[in-house]
C-alpha cells in the first residue's frame, strides 16, 4: 500500500517549492543584470576603441636607459671619473603588410654619432634630445627588405667585434637578401653632403653564410666599403680624425680645408663566428679581419677576435667574455672605430674584459675592463719627454641597463 501524505507534509512540500522558484527567479534576474552589465561593458570597449583607432595595434614601443660610472686612465694624462647616463625611446609602426617604419631619440653630447651618452654636469643643467633613428623598411618578401634613412647596420657584425662602433646609426640605402643559409646587403652611406663640391660617402656589399656545422651554428662572410670623397678631404665630426693620419698643409689639402686625410679607404673584411652550447650555457667565439687596400703607408691592418660564454637575459643568469684588438692607424675609416676602446681612435691595441649579470627582468649589472696601448703606429707627443709611443690606456665601465 502506497502511503499517503498528510496535510502538514504537503504543506511543506507546497512551502519548499515555493522557496526553490523564488530562488530560480532571483538568480534568472541576477544573471539577466550581469548579461546586461557585460553587454554594456562590451559597448563601452567597442566605443574607446573605436576612438582610439585602429592604427594603435600598429605601434610597439621600445627603449632603455643605462646608468654608468666609468674611470678612464692613460699614461701621462690627468685620471677621470665621470658618471653618464644614455637613455633612447621610441616606436616601430606598420604602414601595411609589407612596409614599417622605426623613429627613435636618444640622450646626445655635442650629437655625437658614436655615443649616445650624457655626462652628468652643468650644475644639474638640463640634457639634450636628438634623433637617433628614422628610417622606412619595405619587405616585399619573406628574402628581400629595402631600408632607407638613419638606421641600424645594415651589414652583419660578428661577436662582440667593436672594429665597427654598436652606436653608430648610418645614413642612406641598404638592400638585404636572405634565401636559406646565404644572406647578403648591399650599402650606400652618405658621410658629408656639399652644395659645391663631392660629397663623401661609402658605398659597399657583403656576403656570407651561415648554417649548423657539428655541435654548433657557423657563420662566415665577407664585406667590401669603398669610401669615396674622403682622401684629401675632411669628413670629420667635431674635427677629429680619430687617428687617422692626416695633413694641416692646405696645399694638400682638396680646397685647401685642412686638417685632411692622406690616405684613402677600400676595406676588405673577413670574419667567421661559431655558436655552441658548453656547459649548459652558450659559448661564441668569434674572428674578424680588415685590410685597407688603399693604404699606401703600409699601416693598413686591423683585427679583433675573443669569446664569451653565458648569457646574461632571463634573472639570475650572467655571461663573461674577453677579446682582443688592433687597430693600425689607417686600417679602418676612424669615424665608425669604437668610441671607448683606445681612447676611441685607430692606433691602438689590446685586451677588453666584459662580465654581465641579471638580477631581475629586464635589468642587466655590466662590468667593462679595457687594458689597451694608444700610439703604437704614431707617437703622442708628451711635455717633458718628447715622442712617446705604446702609451698604457685603461678604462673601466660599470653599468646598470634597463630595457622598457
Amino acid at each position: 500500500m502506497v502511503p499517503v501524505a498528510g496535510a502538514d507534509e504537503l504543506s511543506e512540500l507546497r512551502a519548499a517549492v515555493q522557496a526553490l522558484q523564488s530562488r530560480i527567479d532571483q538568480l534568472e534576474s541576477r544573471a539577466q543584470a550581469m548579461e546586461e552589465t557585460n553587454d554594456r561593458q562590451t559597448d563601452q570597449i567597442a566605443v574607446a576603441r573605436s576612438s582610439v583607432g585602429s592604427w594603435v595595434s600598429s605601434f610597439t614601443w621600445r627603449g632603455d636607459l643605462r646608468v654608468r660610472n666609468e674611470d678612464i686612465d692613460q699614461e701621462y694624462a690627468a685620471g677621470r671619473n665621470r658618471y653618464r647616463i644614455r637613455a633612447r625611446a621610441g616606436f616601430q609602426a606598420k604602414a601595411n603588410d609589407t612596409v614599417r617604419t622605426e623613429l627613435m631619440l636618444a640622450t646626445t653630447e655635442g650629437n655625437d654619432p658614436r655615443s649616445s651618452n650624457q655626462t652628468l654636469t652643468g650644475e644639474n643643467s638640463r640634457k639634450s634630445i636628438s634623433l637617433d633613428m628614422a628610417y622606412v623598411e619595405w619587405s616585399p618578401n619573406a628574402h628581400w627588405k629595402l631600408t632607407a634613412g638613419k638606421m641600424r647596420y645594415p651589414w652583419v657584425r660578428p661577436g662582440q667585434s667593436i672594429l665597427f662602433d654598436g652606436d653608430v646609426n648610418p645614413e642612406g640605402l641598404a638592400v638585404n637578401f636572405t634565401q636559406g643559409t646565404v644572406f647578403a646587403s648591399v650599402f650606400y652611406n652618405l658621410l658629408e653632403e656639399r652644395g659645391a663640391a663631392a660629397e663623401s660617402s661609402m658605398f659597399g656589399g657583403q656576403v656570407g653564410w651561415r648554417s649548423g656545422l657539428g655541435p654548433g651554428r657557423a657563420t662566415l662572410g665577407t664585406s667590401y666599403f669603398g669610401f669615396s670623397g674622403v682622401q684629401g678631404r675632411n669628413p670629420f665630426h667635431n674635427n677629429s680624425s680619430n687617428g687617422n693620419s692626416t695633413t694641416s698643409t692646405a696645399a694638400n689639402c682638396v680646397g685647401g680645408v685642412a686638417p685632411c686625410l692622406t690616405q684613402d679607404f677600400g676595406l676588405w673584411e673577413l670574419f667567421a663566428e661559431y655558436s655552441l652550447t658548453a656547459g649548459g650555457r652558450p659559448l661564441a667565439l668569434y674572428a674578424d679581419y680588415f685590410n685597407n687596400g688603399k693604404a699606401d703607408n703600409g699601416l693598413d691592418t686591423a683585427w679583433s677576435a675573443g669569446l664569451s660564454w653565458g648569457r646574461a637575459s632571463d634573472p639570475g643568469t650572467w655571461e663573461i667574455g674577453y677579446f682582443y684588438q688592433v687597430q693600425e692607424k689607417d686600417a679602418l675609416f676612424a669615424q665608425f672605430v669604437d668610441s671607448d676602446f683606445g681612447a676611441g681612435n685607430t692606433d691602438s691595441r689590446g685586451g677588453v674584459i666584459k662580465v654581465a649579470y641579471a638580477p631581475a627582468r629586464n635589468w642587466v649589472i655590466n662590468g667593462t675592463y679595457m687594458i689597451n696601448e694608444t700610439n703604437v703606429d704614431a707617437p703622442a707627443t708628451v711635455a717633458g719627454l718628447g715622442p712617446v709611443y705604446n702609451r698604457g690606456y685603461r678604462r673601466l665601465q660599470l653599468d646598470m641597463n634597463f630595457r622598457y
